[in-house]
């Protein structure tokens, strides 16, 4: 029964994405820009510390769905198009991703070399260069596999009963909140605190995965074409950390990543790991300062030409292809 109706609801899709296709023709310009973390062959086996990855066999139907019916561009063509209106090809699409995960290089490139997709691969330059997990991916793992029933938040003193999923649920977003707002050291010290107390072995979570690439990957994605570009260096909400902290995290991965790769790094991605804003006006002048050609948003959306190049939004990607496909057609309609 919920298969037949699962058909149906996406061959309705399918009519639907056709008759937007055609109105596109007719729709203002506008580009779309994908965001992905990690594409791994089952997804479910990663879920409890990463979160937000995508099956290998989805990512393959999405990039064959680019490469087919849409224009892949690179990110800076798009942030060309965000700063002035220069044209972009019909049905524009950049692919992104965020943190630096070794599937990226292990699973993903050979997938968009197999269909000539250029992506842009944003790197958190701690977890690359200590082959850690970013902060945010280890809380998830402490959460998911601490066997205590109660947990004290260390700043607040809220007390959560983790034998309830929402109270665990609750537990670990206010454990990312406070993280986000933390950098480099104080940051790695409130983690290994949330380790400590809920008994949990954060080896685990990186040691027997190899997860992070490693600097010779990076250059690996260099030197196929592809674009790097920064994710701070510790991941923070750079929003909600000391103009300090953020022109740190900012101009900071700028500079070490150079140095890395031997190349300008002109493109940012804003970590959004809990609390809101992500952005503000102090940051965008630090991007400028720094000298960013480009920086996209988790705020969903199309770009659409003149919004900005420092505040281009993204899309998040949806695993079934065919929901895929609709969402980047409503996109670059405008909506």
């Amino acid at each position: 029964m919920l298969a037949a109706k699962s058909k149906r609801f996406f061959k309705k899709a399918l009519i639907k994405t056709s008759i937007l296709r055609a109105a596109s023709r007719f729709s203002p310009p506008a580009a779309a820009i994908l965001a992905y973390h990690s594409v791994v062959e089952n997804p479910d086996l990663t879920d409890y510390f990463l979160g937000a990855s995508r099956s290998l066999a989805d990512f393959e139907k999405h990039v064959e769905i680019l490469a087919l019916k849409f224009s892949p561009v690179t990110i800076a063509e798009v942030a060309a198009f965000a700063a002035s209106g220069r044209p972009l090809p019909r049905h524009a699409v950049a692919v992104t991703f965020d943190d630096g995960f070794a599937d990226n290089h292990d699973i993903a490139l050979p997938v968009l070399a197999r269909f000539g997709v250029p992506a842009t691969f944003y790197i958190m330059f701690n977890s690359v260069e200590t082959g850690t997990l970013p902060w945010y991916c280890r809380i998830r793992f402490a959460f998911h596999t601490t066997k205590i029933p109660q947990w004290t938040h260390p700043q607040s003193g809220r007390i959560y009963n983790l034998t309830l999923p929402g109270d665990r649920q609750d537990a670990m977003q206010s454990a990312w909140d406070r993280g986000a707002a933390l950098t480099g050291r104080v940051q790695d010290e409130f983690i290994d605190q949330i380790e400590r107390s809920l008994e949990t072995d954060p080896t685990r979570a990186h040691a027997d995965h190899g997860l992070m690439m490693t600097w010779d990957q990076v250059r690996a994605l260099k030197n196929a074409g592809h674009t790097i570009g920064a994710h701070t260096l510790s991941h923070p909400n750079v929003s909600q950390v000391t103009p300090e902290e953020a022109r740190h995290e900012i101009a900071g991965s700028k500079q070490k990543l150079e140095e890395k790769i031997a190349q300008p790094i002109e493109h940012f991605s804003y970590p959004h790991p809990a609390l809101n804003p992500h952005w503000s006006p102090q940051t965008l002048q630090i991007l400028k300062e720094s000298g960013f050609q480009s920086a996209v948003l988790t705020t969903p959306g199309p770009v659409r030409p003149n919004d900005g190049p420092l505040v281009m939004k993204r899309l998040t990607v949806p695993a079934h292809p065919d929901q895929f496909t609709w969402n980047l057609q409503v996109a670059l309609l405008g909506h």
